[in-house]
Formats: structure tokens, C-alpha cells, sequence
């Protein structure tokens, strides 16, 4: 695996250096789509989530919802303090709220590896604003993949939800959380993680431009295409399986109807992309490995699509 990793980043380093100027352009894309897009919505909740956690806060939101995830999901009441900041902030801060939560023991590991499946979700800046309005052109779209990504979290938590944990004892019981964390400890933190998502998007449109330049692609893409579905269209997905935003971008400009471009979008956004699990597994690593996520994001793909399929149905 090692021989296999070194060789892959020399090829890297030669395709880098062979034509500097188009990987600047690229890293300054990638660069560009992580201060305008995913900068502003999630550093703010970064700081103010950590901040809640750290205050012990979420003793009070989860008492809303904790007897509901309780009994669905067979989670302790607190996996809803990180479902509810997960669908109104998006990828990675539920993961990295389930971190923290583990962390500070408030999660066992095997709970935590339960609520990725439906923690680990998009956001309504994302999902509404950029893709919705912005690439689709469409508000009706974005609230019908809005709907239709949190249905599909909700459905495939219920798929992992396994045997109730043994260290829950009441419904109710909520530990609270101690810790000397200050505003500027929340702020630094949080500007970490920020930064390192900066990283792992440029290092993601790096990596899908060398795979365009080699043609690696070509052979999934041709073979599709013999079986009757369009070039553009399986480049578009298949970029989307790499960078959930490149995807959107790519599906958005292709000459398909409302419909088609909404459900496509859909499997991509709930999928989120191996960039979005490199993301999120800096936060996960010690809870689960990248097999297991990956499987989660799958069932949530086809749970969000199924749903989605149905809802579009008013944009024809």
C-alpha cells in the first residue's frame, strides 16, 4: 500500500511540474470555491457549535429530540444535538461534532459509528443557495433536494441503527460536558479545521484534473456510453464522486432537464465525494475507517435519489 501511495504522489508531483501554470489555475479554483462557498458557511458554525459543546449546551437541545432518537435510532438523546446541527450547517460538522462528543465520552464508539449514518449530511447554504438557486437556477429544486437528503439521512440511520446500546441506561440521562475551553481556544480550533477542508478541496480539483488529463476515466466513461448513457453526463457524476461541488457545477452545465440535473445533484450532494470523506474522516479516524463511511454515504445516496426521484416529479 505504501509502494502503491509513493508511487501515485510521484505521478502527481510530475504531472504538477510538467505544467505548473494549469495546477496553479486549479488549486486557485479549488482555492477560490473554499473562500466563497464553504468558508463563510462554515466557520461560523464551527466556532459557535464548539462552543455549545464546550459549554455543555447540548444537554438542553438534545432533551427536544433525545427520547425520539432514543427509540429510533437506539442512540443516546444526544446524537439529536448532532443531527440538528448537522442538517442546518452540512458536511463536515456533523462529523466533527460526533468527534467531539466521543471525545469527551458523551458517545461510546460504537454509537458514534451509528450516528454517521445520519449525521453526516449537507447543509441549507450549500444545498438551497449555491446548487439550488445558484447552478440550477431553481429555489423549488433546492427545497426538493433539501427534503429529500434529510429524508434519506433519516432512512439510513434506521439501516445501521443495530441493538441498543448497553451504557444507556434512561432516556433522559444526559451527562453534561466539562471543559475549560475559551472563546479564542473555540476560534482556534475551528480555524484549524477550516483550513485543513481549504487543503483537502484543492488537493480533490488537483487530483480530478491529472485523472482528466490521463484519460482515466475513459474506459468507465466509454463503456457507459455504449450502453447508452451520455459522456457528459457520466464525467459529470463521476467528478462529482471525487468533489461535491466540481460535480454540482459540472452537472448544472450539461443540457438536461430540470429533473434529470435535480436527481443527479441529489446522488452527488448525499454522496458528498471522496473529498468530503477525507474531510470528514480527519475528525472520524479514530472512531471508523474509510470502508465503513463510504458504505454509509452509498445507502444514503440511494435513500436520497429514491426520495428525490419521487419529489422532482413536480418540476416536470
Amino acid at each position: 500500500m505504501k509502494k502503491f501511495l509513493s508511487i501515485a504522489i510521484i505521478v502527481i508531483l510530475i504531472a504538477i511540474i510538467s505544467s505548473p501554470t494549469t495546477y496553479i489555475g486549479v488549486c486557485f479554483d479549488a482555492i477560490t470555491v473554499w473562500a466563497t462557498v464553504l468558508l463563510p458557511s462554515l466557520l461560523p458554525f464551527f466556532i459557535f457549535t464548539k462552543l455549545l459543546t464546550s459549554l455543555g449546551y447540548v444537554k438542553n437541545i438534545s432533551n427536544y429530540f433525545g427520547k425520539l432518537m432514543y427509540k429510533t435510532y437506539n442512540t443516546p438523546p444526544i446524537s439529536s444535538y448532532a443531527f440538528v446541527m448537522s442538517i442546518l450547517t452540512g458536511y463536515p460538522v456533523g462529523s466533527k461534532l460526533i468527534s467531539d462528543l466521543y471525545e469527551n465520552k458523551m458517545l461510546s464508539k460504537d454509537d458514534a459509528k451509528k450516528c454517521i449514518a445520519f449525521t453526516s449530511n449537507s447543509g441549507p447554504m450549500f444545498i438551497l443557495g449555491s446548487v439550488g438557486v445558484g447552478m440550477l437556477l431553481s429555489a423549488q429544486a433546492g427545497y426538493i433536494l433539501y427534503a429529500s437528503h434529510i429524508l434519506g439521512a433519516l432512512l439510513n440511520g434506521l439501516l445501521y441503527r443495530g441493538k441498543k446500546s448497553q451504557n444507556i441506561t434512561l432516556p433522559y440521562e444526559i451527562k453534561d460536558m466539562k471543559s475549560d475551553a475559551t472563546l479564542s481556544s473555540c476560534v482556534m480550533d475551528s480555524i484549524f479545521s477550516v483550513l485543513l477542508i481549504g487543503g483537502i478541496v484543492a488537493i480533490a480539483f488537483i487530483l480530478i484534473e491529472i485523472l482528466n488529463i490521463l484519460n482515466v476515466f475513459y474506459p468507465i466513461v466509454t463503456l457507459l456510453n455504449y450502453i447508452g448513457i451520455d459522456k457528459g453526463v457520466s464525467s459529470a457524476v463521476l467528478n462529482g464522486m471525487l468533489e461535491i461541488t466540481k460535480g454540482c457545477i459540472d452537472i448544472s452545465s450539461l443540457s438536461l432537464s430540470l429533473y434529470a440535473k435535480t436527481v443527479l445533484c441529489s446522488a452527488i450532494i448525499s454522496f458528498g465525494g471522496i473529498s468530503t470523506a477525507m474531510q470528514s474522516m480527519a475528525f472520524l479516524k479514530d472512531i471508523t475507517g474509510y470502508g465503513y463511511f463510504i458504505k454509509q454515504k452509498m445507502t444514503h445516496m440511494i435513500f436520497s435519489c429514491i426520495i428525490c426521484a419521487i419529489l422532482a416529479i413536480a418540476l416536470i
